[in-house]
């Protein structure tokens, strides 16, 4: 049976879907339901069996009222109905010993119990049970309850209570219809508040998915306007809000970033360009033009070959491939190295290590030294010939500070934010005669962040800079 109705409203609801508030307004109505039902089942039973008790008690007190009353009189007679006081509605039925009516207030239209099988059969002894003094009930006719009676002389009778629930039932009957239709009432009241209070409810969502609908990538500046309302669906909307800002932030550099790089190639290709229409025309026979366009070209092609290579860094760089071969570096051993390789290469400039302290880190060696290399390149560039460089590895607390500090041109205070931004100059104009892309702090600030490292930069004018990579130092439980 399960099943059926299952399957009738899958392929009523693969028919004609129904909104999410629709289905959550069912779901709330039958729970409603169901709760109703069960109280009104519960309501009824139990007013059932309170009536029920009520006219048990009503019986067991009559009983006791006519009992007390024939052991004082001593005799059967019809004075018994009225000296006794029985309650409205008990009807008293007095059998002699052969089972034979011989009195009976009931209501002259209701049908005489002339004989009964309980009294018959305690007369005949036909059954082990004796005569029954706890109530017999018929909750749908009549309630009984039987007594035995001796007179003075010893003679017996039989006294039979009984009781018909009619009013009782009708106002049963009367409730169960009337709660039944509370609950039939609670339920469609339950439909249509639901529906529109939902409806209300979730108003919001339809704002959010016209508001997302309408934003396409030359459109990120939409926003959801959000209410004054602090619940979940504000939430919702603040961090739809959010996450929108952060892909108009990063399509925004991504734009930037393809409008930078086109600039940067297309200034190297046109000098490249323009010496080769020179040589073309004059270059084969003039030794200093072709001398000199030789060396502009070569000069263009190394700068585009390094602008090249870190584009494709950053290309690389999204797979975040880094964490991937992180081991245990020793920080002395790894500045050392660096040290000996810058050395192999810029003679114009006076190196020197300061301090080189020995400790671990676990991290990808060759970013790292990459990113020492780029803090290192800067500061030959902006250092005048024979100026001083100064290397150091440092432990401070649980960090490691590797410090790179030139005396050369310094940065002006305003700029130290935004060095590394990709493709930002300091000053435009010497950008291109130091061989600087504004590629080579960005690319060191993402070498610091794949490796959990700090960057800290810090410049006076025409003095120096320093710029310093934190590294945290490797816990002894996670050392192999």
């Amino acid at each position: 049976m399960w099943q059926k109705i299952k399957s009738v409203l899958v392929r009523y609801s693969t028919i004609a879907p129904l909104p999410i508030f629709a289905k959550m307004v069912l779901l709330y109505s039958f729970i409603v339901f169901f709760i109703l039902l069960i109280v009104s089942v519960i309501t009824v039973t139990s007013v059932h069996y309170i009536m029920d008790d009520s006219i048990k008690d009503d019986l067991n007190n009559s009983a006791q009222l006519t009992l007390s009353y024939l052991d004082s009189y001593g005799k059967i007679d019809s004075s018994v109905f009225i000296r006794s006081n029985l309650p409205p509605f008990v009807n008293l039925q007095i059998y002699d010993g052969a089972g034979k009516i011989i009195l009976d207030n009931g209501p002259t239209h209701t049908i005489k119990k002339w004989s009964d099988r309980y009294i018959d059969d305690d007369i005949r002894n036909e059954k082990d049970t004796p005569l029954p003094t706890i109530i017999q009930g018929n909750e749908a006719s009549e309630f009984s309850y039987y007594k035995k009676w001796y007179d003075k002389n010893g003679k017996i009778y039989y006294l039979r209570f009984s009781r018909q629930p009619d009013k009782e039932n009708n106002f049963v009957s009367l409730l169960s219809k009337q709660l039944l239709a509370s609950v039939l009432i609670s339920l469609i009241l339950t439909v249509f508040t639901g529906m529109y209070l939902m409806k209300k409810s979730l108003a919001p969502l339809h704002i959010i998915n016209d508001t997302v609908k309408k934003i396409e990538v030359n459109k990120l500046g939409s926003r959801i306007i959000l209410s004054n309302n602090k619940n979940e669906l504000n939430d919702l909307a603040v961090t739809i809000n959010q996450a929108l800002d952060r892909i108009e932030y990063g399509y925004k550099q991504q734009q930037q970033f393809i409008s930078d790089a086109s600039h940067e190639l297309r200034t190297p290709i046109t000098v490249i360009a323009g010496y080769a229409d020179l040589l073309d025309r004059w270059g084969k026979k003039d030794p200093e033009v072709l001398q000199e366009g030789i060396t502009a070209i070569k000069s263009e092609t190394e700068y585009m070959r390094q602008l090249i290579e870190r584009l494709l860094f950053f290309a690389r760089s999204n797979s975040g491939t880094l964490a991937k071969h992180f081991m245990d570096i020793n920080t002395a051993q790894l500045l050392l190295e660096v040290y000996n390789e810058i050395n192999l290469i810029d003679a114009n400039h006076d190196i020197i290590v300061t301090k080189n302290e020995s400790e671990t880190i676990y991290a990808e060696p060759g970013s790292v030294k990459q990113m020492l290399r780029i803090f290192i390149d800067n500061a030959i560039k902006y250092t005048p010939p024979k100026g001083k460089i100064y290397l150091s590895c440092e432990i401070h607390e649980k960090e490691v500070y590797y410090k790179i500090t030139d005396t050369g041109i310094g940065i002006p205070r305003k700029d130290w934010d935004r060095v590394f931004e990709r493709f930002y100059r300091v000053e435009q104009s010497r950008a291109k005669e130091t061989g600087g892309s504004g590629l080579g702090l960005s690319i060191a600030k993402y070498i610091a962040k794949g490796n959990n490292a700090k960057l800290k930069l810090e410049s006076e004018l025409h003095k120096g800079t320093t710029i310093m990579a934190i590294f945290p130092i490797k816990k002894p439980e996670q050392k192999q």
